[in-house]
């Protein structure tokens, strides 16, 4: 983990203040973090001021080298080498990063996963990914927190596994 202050200011009442943020995170070295991101808890902040919740919108590396991925959430076109054997997600905000970490962490194929969640959208509306059962071969997704399954069929299995 690295630490760093991050100015930020309360987009609902303007309020300006510094914070202290792990910036960087490897997969495992804290549960908690791991934790805050798989339940997309871990940007969240509320303002002391008013009280509002919002996404602290701040430059972050998450890397798990087992299952080879960097997910990296920064406004910067160049964040310096990254391995070229890893699979590295570029998010453009804190919801797409935990969106992607929600997937990338249960070893699926994120490509597979948003071309499913598509298909459902177009069929359903929209849903967030919430988790896979390999018992049952089910994608689980939640719509107006209401579980929507989609079952894969065997032959698929490969590409779902299967990291890109």
């Amino acid at each position: 983990m690295k630490e760093r202050i991050i100015p930020s200011a309360c987009p609902h009442c303007g309020h300006v203040f510094q914070i202290k943020r792990d910036t960087m995170a490897v997969a495992g070295m804290n549960p908690i973090i791991d934790q805050r991101l798989y339940d997309g808890t871990y940007f969240t902040h509320a303002c002391s001021q008013c009280h509002h919740l919002y996404y602290l919108e701040q430059p972050f590396l998450y890397h798990d080298p087992d299952r080879k991925y960097i997910l990296l959430l920064t406004e910067k076109k160049n964040v310096g080498p990254l391995p070229e054997d890893e699979l590295i997600v570029r998010c453009t905000n804190a919801l797409q990063l935990m969106h992607a970490y929600r997937i990338l962490s249960q070893g699926l194929n994120i490509s597979y996963v948003l071309r499913r969640q598509h298909v459902l959208e177009l069929q359903v509306g929209p849903v967030e990914f919430d988790t896979w059962n390999a018992e049952t071969r089910c994608l689980w997704f939640r719509q107006d927190d209401q579980p929507v399954a989609v079952r894969i069929p065997e032959e698929e299995l490969p590409a779902l596994l299967r990291r890109v």
